[in-house]
């Protein structure tokens, strides 16, 4: 019984085994004829465990024909053995089937693979080109909007088209740079003249422009005349570009529009003027010499200059400026500074190696990019000589006023030397003569001493002076004066009146002193009103200090221009020097003179200060 179940339990395996062949025989692709051969010999093995199944339960009568075992045949050759054949051969077709099977699975694994990694890899390059695109667009929009606000809102007049004139489109700033409000303004005008062209004015100008828009070569910039809505001609740039076909030739331009009329016409002011400028520095009597301050060369000279030197241009031209201007190869005498202009008395080296005397005018500039120096000299040798004859006069002339005089005093002195026989009148007259004399010689020696001051060659002397007699000596000559003007003249001497008392003594030169006070009372007794009063008063510490005071304020016209040389108002038969040259006295001393002036009080004042010691 237990071999029964057994071979049921087996044929029931088996009959799974051949349905699941059955089941997957749909899918089978490779090696069908094995497959086949294999479910046939599954199926002959069935029926040979059928056989031995029913042997195995003895039924009467199965299996013999004949008294001849059939299930014996059945079982053990059909069954088993023709079976198990099949299953054999089916397993030998087969089996290579799998390998073949597998090998085609990886294939196809790695084909799906590979088709999946490219669909992957073309739809993400999908995604980019679709990103890209709407990108681009994007970007494309953009830049048209931003053109579009460029090239409306663009100061700069832009216009753009077809070569030819087929379509032109201008911005406002064109349109206004023209006298239009709007482009659809000007559009309009151009449509009633029908020319697109019509604000240039001339024919020739529009042939040009389309005639260089259709070259290949590179546009130049040119510049057109154009005619503004009121009529007016203006001058305008054109820069312009070009767009090209597929053939190469030019279709389409853009151009900028740029008003040069204001440069243009400031151009020409400036051309006008250096020619103006360059006539009048060719023309000038002066030579103007130019000086590359960092090489110290010359770079420039006009033909005053080369006319007082002596030189052609071309021999001058870069060489060292001291040798010439200065007469000084191893140093330079100035360095310049911005905005300062320097005036100084020298001479120019001239070819021949003779010196002209030339007042210098020198002064910082920039001169062609170039930080230069422009030297302007003025020919002062005539001057020179007038004053040199002028000193030979003065000396001439002091040189023959001093023979009479002395002679004047000689006489003087003769007279007084049989004094006795003389009344006294007489004698004084001969003492007043021989002093008033003698002071004239004491002037004449003053005039040359002022003119070296002025001319700054005066070597001062100080000598011990008793500054109090002077003073005093000083109001004894103009006694008459002051009776004549009823003044009331006080004098205090270190805080005290004068009763004559002796004062101090300063270093001083008595000639320069005494005039200085002399001038200086003269003025104030001059300018006094009648019955005023005139204040002096002597300090003598640290320093000198003079103070003369008299009614009467300096006119308000005065005050400025009062120690200035011929400076001089409502003053019968005056000069103006009386004051200047008490400022030249004080000044060659070491010491000043300041003037105050109060309008409430109506009074002058005089502050002289001098070096006490």
């Amino acid at each position: 019984m237990l071999v029964v179940i057994l071979e049921i339990l087996r044929f029931f395996v088996l009959a799974l085994a051949l349905g699941l062949f059955i089941r997957a025989d749909r899918s089978v692709s490779y090696g069908r004829r094995g497959f086949l051969l294999i479910k046939i010999g599954i199926l002959l093995i069935l029926f040979g465990i059928f056989m031995e199944i029913t042997d195995q339960l003895g039924i009467p009568g199965w299996g013999t024909v004949a008294d001849v075992h059939v299930n014996v045949y059945l079982t053990k050759l059909v069954g088993q053995l023709a079976g198990s054949f099949l299953l054999l051969v089916g397993l030998w077709y087969w089996l290579p089937s799998i390998r073949t099977m597998d090998e085609v699975q990886e294939e196809l694994d790695r084909a799906r693979s590979e088709l999946e990694e490219h669909f992957l890899a073309r739809t993400r390059e999908l995604e980019e080109e679709v990103d890209r695109r709407c990108k681009a667009e994007a970007e494309g929009r953009i830049s048209d909007e931003r053109r579009r606000i460029l090239f409306e809102n663009s100061p700069v007049g832009i216009t753009h088209g077809f070569v030819g004139g087929r379509f032109v489109e201008r911005n406002r700033a064109y349109a206004r740079m023209l006298g239009y409000d709007s482009p659809e303004e000007m559009a309009q005008a151009q449509a009633l003249e029908g020319d697109t062209f019509s604000h240039v004015v001339d024919p020739a100008d529009v042939e040009r422009i389309v005639s260089q828009a259709r070259q290949h070569d590179p546009i130049k910039p040119m510049t057109v005349r154009m005619r503004r809505k009121d009529g007016e001609i203006r001058w305008i740039r054109l820069d312009m570009s070009m767009a090209r076909d597929h053939h190469g030739r030019n279709y389409y331009f853009y151009a900028f529009a740029l008003d040069e009329t204001d440069r243009r016409e400031r151009a020409e002011a400036l051309a006008r003027s250096k020619r103006r400028l360059r006539s009048i520095l060719e023309s000038l009597p002066v030579g103007i010499f130019v000086v590359d301050l960092k090489t110290r060369t010359l770079s420039g000279a006009n033909p005053g200059a080369l006319a007082m030197s002596g030189y052609a241009w071309e021999e001058l031209r870069g060489s060292p400026c001291r040798k010439i201007l200065c007469g000084d190869a191893t140093s330079c005498p100035w360095m310049p500074e911005e905005d300062h202009v320097i005036v100084d008395e020298s001479c120019l080296v001239r070819k021949d190696g003779s010196r002209l005397p030339v007042l210098k005018n020198m002064v910082a500039s920039v001169v062609d990019g170039r930080k230069s120096l422009v030297v302007s000299l003025q020919d002062i040798s005539e001057q020179k000589r007038l004053e040199e004859l002028r000193e030979d006069v003065n000396r001439i002339v002091v040189h023959d006023l001093k023979s009479p005089i002395i002679g004047v005093i000689n006489g003087c002195r003769l007279l007084l030397l049989e004094e006795e026989s003389l009344d006294a009148e007489l004698s004084g007259m001969l003492h007043l003569i021989e002093h008033q004399a003698e002071k004239a010689l004491q002037m004449i020696g003053l005039s040359l001493a002022l003119y070296k001051i002025e001319a700054g060659t005066y070597a001062y002397y100080p000598e011990p002076v008793a500054v109090a007699e002077v003073l005093r000596e000083a109001l004894v000559n103009l006694e008459g004066k002051i009776a004549d003007k009823g003044l009331a003249v006080s004098v205090l001497l270190d805080g005290s009146p004068d009763r004559g008392q002796e004062g101090a003594v300063i270093p001083a030169n008595p000639l320069l002193l005494e005039s200085m006070i002399a001038n200086l009372l003269l003025n104030a007794v001059e300018a006094a009103p009648k019955g005023g009063e005139i204040a002096v008063t002597l300090d003598v510490g640290e320093s000198v200090v003079l103070i003369i005071a008299n009614t009467g304020a300096v006119p308000l016209g005065m005050r400025e221009t009062f120690f200035d040389k011929y400076s001089t108002q409502g003053k019968l038969g005056g000069t103006g020097l009386g004051t200047y040259s008490a400022r030249l006295a004080a000044g060659a001393m070491g010491g000043s003179v300041e003037l105050s002036v109060s309008d409430e009080e109506d009074r002058t004042t005089l502050r002289v200060t001098l070096p006490a010691a």
